[in-house]
């Protein structure tokens, strides 16, 4: 299993976070970084809490089982 974790700094100093899971990693970093610039343009949060500002960091996590018995 894979996810991306994506961390946003809101208009109001805090921090805004999603995770998608299952990611096509296999995207261009290019086409990665128009995507979160539209959910920073198109904010998908409650502004309440602080409107989308920028990127904080992006984590790629994947998770690897192995059955022993």
């Amino acid at each position: 299993m894979r996810h991306y974790s994506i961390v946003f700094n809101t208009t109001t100093g805090s921090r805004r976070s999603l995770r998608v899971n299952n990611p096509n990693t296999d995207l261009p970093m290019p086409d990665i970084e128009s995507a979160i610039g539209e959910l920073i343009l198109n904010d998908v949060f409650n502004e309440e809490r602080g409107g989308l500002e920028s990127l904080n960091r992006m984590e790629l996590t994947v998770v690897e089982r192995t059955q022993i018995m």
